[in-house]
């Protein structure tokens, strides 16, 4: 996989979603706290920070920590535009790896009608391409309800076959799409991210998707047996720990670090038991 800052196989980072009101620095602290080699970053958090950059480099580097995902590009593969130039917001995700250096840029899509593969490849191409210039990987990630669905989204990521673009695979998404890894079949995963939840859905997906999720471990999902399947297929990106939890959102930042860094870890443990 061409470009993207390096990270140990495996490593752990710290979800923006998982703390959704922390401060850059906050966040920083409670990934430091709970043992993890970096954070996610939401653009928009950025857009409303003034912490200068330097600042934000100084704090990385005395954490020892890194950036990895920059989340997200919105609603752009339906737009033509979009392979003709870099949005704001894409705009902003190549500033933001400039300033402090990031492994890469995840694009959604929302909910409509069925996407143009074709527009949405030739879209995802020129996004991994511009990301290319700045050393950062692309990644489609996927949810049930979403224009880039499982299925659409492995077609636009073979249809692009760009060297840095690939798939987020989210355990969550993952879980509610009620399939496995077979499903992405010889897509490319260039990220993942884990929570855990119930197996089966309690109300409005959105709802529940950003407000429900719970910790590694405290759920019915089979994380164990993902992340063996990650580990055959050679996936070695660094794993997001992304729990959007009310509850977890009122606890201070560096006890929800400790707590996920922890209990994330005793599943990977769990699962390469005896290798």
């Amino acid at each position: 996989m061409a470009g993207g800052r390096t990270f140990e196989p495996g490593a752990l980072v710290l979800s923006a979603g998982s703390l959704p009101r922390a401060t850059f620095r906050d966040r920083v602290r409670a990934a430091a706290a709970g043992g993890f080699a970096g954070i996610s970053l939401w653009v928009r958090h950025d857009e409303r920070d003034d912490t200068p950059e330097a600042e934000r480099r100084a704090m990385l580097a005395d954490a020892g920590l890194a950036v990895a995902e920059l989340e997200a590009l919105s609603d752009v593969l339906a737009a033509p535009a979009t392979i003709a130039r870099a949005g704001e917001r894409e705009q902003t995700c190549h500033r933001i790896a400039t300033a402090l250096g990031a492994r890469s840029i995840s694009v959604v899509h929302g909910p409509g009608a069925p996407l143009d593969v074709a527009l949405a490849a030739d879209a995802f191409g020129a996004i991994c391409d511009r990301a290319a210039a700045h050393g950062l990987l692309a990644h489609v990630e996927f949810w049930p309800g979403s224009r880039a669905d499982l299925a659409t989204a492995v077609a636009i990521v073979r249809r692009a076959a760009r060297p840095n673009g690939g798939l987020l695979v989210d355990s969550w998404h993952l879980a509610r799409t009620g399939v496995g890894l077979d499903a992405v079949g010889d897509a490319p995963i260039v990220a993942v991210q884990l929570s855990d939840g119930p197996l089966a859905a309690d109300g409005d997906y959105m709802d529940e998707t950003m407000h429900r999720r719970r910790i590694p471990g405290e759920g019915e999902f089979d994380l164990v047996g993902l992340v063996r399947g990650l580990d055959a297929r050679g996936v070695t990106a660094p794993i997001g720990v992304e729990v959007l939890s009310g509850a977890l959102a009122e606890l201070p930042p560096i006890e929800v670090g400790r707590r996920l860094g922890a209990a994330t870890r005793a599943v990977l443990a769990r699962a390469r038991e005896g290798r």
